[in-house]
Parts: structure tokens; sequence; C-alpha cells
């Protein structure tokens, strides 16, 4: 019996996770896993701050400061994902305006901004870290450097500006598909902008 069986997961959703595990590529499964860790982590971490401050009158020392550290980690590690999967929040307010090829240059001009911003936050996190390194910059409660940290959220920046290169690439060769949702999550409509043979 597995692990799913003994959970009172039924064959279905089952059959569904393997699908899902199966199509994802090692580093982008290896991060799903790492945010919902670090995201765990905490609320773990909040929640037991919380029961012992105001229970037990003894808070757990440097909470603030690794949450906050926490908190980088788990927005720059969602960045490649949410990027691949193109769940960014959009905001419609002029799409109804916007048509034909119109939308397709402002499309085009959206991920090319995109890239463009990433690539600049990458730059300025590497530049951050190397300021701190020399200047010996250290957190206020432990004491550490944050250097490897800014490195280590650039090279996410660098991850999803390669993606949306890629998603550049793509979109200018007619073969980047899109996920449309309808107002409902069961209604799915995958829309490739590949011209008709």
């Amino acid at each position: 019996m597995s692990i799913l069986s003994r959970l009172g997961v039924g064959n279905d959703a089952r059959s569904s996770l393997r699908r899902h595990f199966s199509n994802e590529v090692g580093l982008y499964l290896a991060l799903k896993i790492f945010v919902a860790i670090i995201l765990f982590a905490m609320a773990a971490l909040t929640f037991v701050d919380v029961v012992g401050r105001y229970i037990f009158s003894a808070p757990i020392p440097g909470t603030f400061e690794t949450v906050g550290l926490l908190m980088g980690l788990v927005t720059f590690s969602a960045l490649p994902l949410v990027t691949r999967a193109e769940n960014h929040i959009t905001v419609d307010l002029f799409d109804s305006f916007i048509k034909g090829k119109f939308r397709k240059i402002q499309q085009l001009l959206i991920l090319i901004g995109c890239t463009i911003v990433l690539g600049f936050f990458a730059e300025r996190l590497i530049a951050t870290a190397i300021d701190e390194y020399g200047a010996n910059y250290v957190t206020e409660y432990f004491g550490i450097s944050r250097a490897p940290l800014l490195i280590f959220l650039a090279f996410l920046c660098v991850l999803t500006t390669s993606i949306l290169i890629m998603m550049v690439w793509k979109y200018l060769n007619g073969t980047l598909e899109k996920i449309e949702t309808h107002g409902e999550a069961d209604a799915i409509q995958v829309i490739t902008n590949r011209p008709p043979n």
C-alpha cells in the first residue's frame, strides 16, 4: 500500500499527481519543493514565536530577521515558477481597447520589458552583494553576511530572465503556448500563436 493510499488519496488524484511530477523538469520540481518547505518554515516559525510570546512570554529570538530573509527566498524562488507557467497577476484594464496586431505587439513589449527589468534586478543584486561583502555588512541579530543570499537571489533572477528570453524567442516564432482561463478552473484552453498550416 502506497503512502498516498494510506492518506486516503483516490486513484484519480494519484494518477494526476504522478502525471504532474513526471512532466516536471528537475530544477522546477526542486524549486517547488524548496518554496513549499520555506513557506512551511516561515509559518511554523511565526506560529511558535506567537505562541511563545503570548502564552509563555518567551518569544523566539531573531524571528523577525529570519522571516525577512526567508521571505526574500520565497519571493525570488517563485519567480521562475510563475514565469514559466505564465501565472503572473495581470490587469486587463485596457484589453478591450487593444485588439489584433496591437495586442500581439503589446504582449511582445511586455515580455521584453519583463526581461529587461529582471536582468536589471539581477545586476543590482550582484552589485549589492559585492558592496555588502566589501563593507563587511552583516545582519543585525545573527551577524551573518547577506552576500551569499543576494547572489542566490541574483541567480534566480538570471534563471527567470533566461526563461523570458526563451519566451520572447518562442513568441517571435509563433510557438509560445499560453494557458488561458475563462473565469472557471475547469475551463482551461491552450492557445498557440502558431499560424495554421
